[in-house]
């Protein structure tokens, strides 16, 4: 009998562990925070530069695909995404939009069709520009959390 309770307790272990690998193993790791801050620094300092589609001269690390900033921006999409972060969250990574549209405004319909999406479409939208009103990362919300992020591109 004794021999048959170690077999179900470890047949339990077993099967709590595999069940917790497939848990883990479902959602995308999550930056370490002071990485995920350290970008977010990165980026702030980036987002008050001057490059050629906010009224400055070209620059790399700002206006071109793939640039400094521009990776930046991806990383902390998925950041934001990976953890379903809050609005308080996004807020304290990213600092205040540089758009907002709900639902029921006119531009949100064209957010939602030209924007390449990750995740569930919110009922509202965050902008943060990369390349000024060129080219933008969208945060979107439901119920206060990050339920999908897209690039809003102007294809030229």
């Amino acid at each position: 009998m004794r021999g048959m309770n170690g077999l179900r307790i470890g047949a339990l272990l077993l099967t709590v562990g595999l069940v917790a690998g497939c848990a883990s193993g479902a959602a995308e790791p999550h930056k370490d925070a002071d990485e995920a801050r350290a970008m977010a620094s990165e980026w702030a300092q980036l987002r008050q530069a001057k490059g050629h589609f906010t009224g400055g001269e070209w620059q790399q690390e700002l206006d071109a695909w793939q640039g400094r900033k521009h990776q930046l921006m991806q990383g902390l999409g998925k950041e934001l995404l990976a953890a379903h972060s809050d609005t308080p969250a996004v807020l304290a990574l990213l600092g205040e939009p540089d758009g907002k549209v709900t639902v029921d405004q006119a531009d949100y319909a064209d957010w939602q069709r030209r924007t390449e999406w990750q995740g569930s479409l919110g009922p509202l939208l965050w902008s943060y520009h990369w390349r000024g009103q060129h080219d933008q990362l969208l945060v979107a919300f439901t119920e206060g959390r990050v339920s999908a992020v897209g690039w809003l591109y102007a294809w030229e």
